[in-house]
């Protein structure tokens, strides 16, 4: 996905966006109910890290994302549910942007009454204070990129990374 990204950054950007558009359709697929845990977290996690290296390449398909993401932030699978609130920061750029991206997203999508208010209603009461609570960890550790990535950063790079290795004792795992 991310060498995909820098592939795409090539091409002109309807062309970008046709190409990209089967892999992030999947994606919002797989994140749904009825995935297994493991995939539907993984999924969460690629779109967090799409969205944090190649913002300009995801935003196109933000309606795409939004309602899949949206859905996982009340999951009761806790692994899942955390993932789902990272992505959906990360998606609608809460820490940067506040509540920008996602007025904007509102605006512009035709959500039920019921859709929009519980989306408006969460971020509200979450997604902006969690975004506060970033953005207040990275003014500590000395602003913008500060220490580097967060552990938690780290740690989703290396799993998307690590899939499809086998370990052969090696040291494949400890790159």
């Amino acid at each position: 996905m991310i060498a995909a990204g820098k592939y795409i950054l090539a091409e002109d950007r309807s062309s970008a966006f046709e190409t990209l558009k089967p892999l992030f359709e999947g994606l919002a697929t797989l994140i749904q109910p009825g995935h297994s845990v493991d995939t539907r977290r993984l999924a969460l996690v690629v779109v967090r890290t799409a969205c944090r290296h190649h913002m300009d390449i995801v935003r196109p398909h933000l309606p795409t994302l939004a309602q899949p993401i949206f859905a996982s932030v009340r999951d009761p699978v806790i692994p899942v549910k955390l993932a789902a609130e990272a992505a959906f920061m990360a998606l609608f750029n809460v820490v940067d942007e506040e509540g920008k991206v996602f007025e904007k997203y509102i605006a512009s999508q035709e959500l039920t009454v019921l859709q929009k208010r519980s989306m408006q209603d969460y971020f509200k009461r979450v997604a902006l204070r969690l975004g506060n609570t970033a953005r207040e960890r990275r003014e500590a550790e000395g602003g913008q990129g500060g220490l580097g990535l967060s552990n938690d950063e780290v740690d989703d790079e290396r799993e998307i990374w690590s899939v499809g290795k086998v370990d052969l004792g090696e040291g494949a795992f400890d790159e």
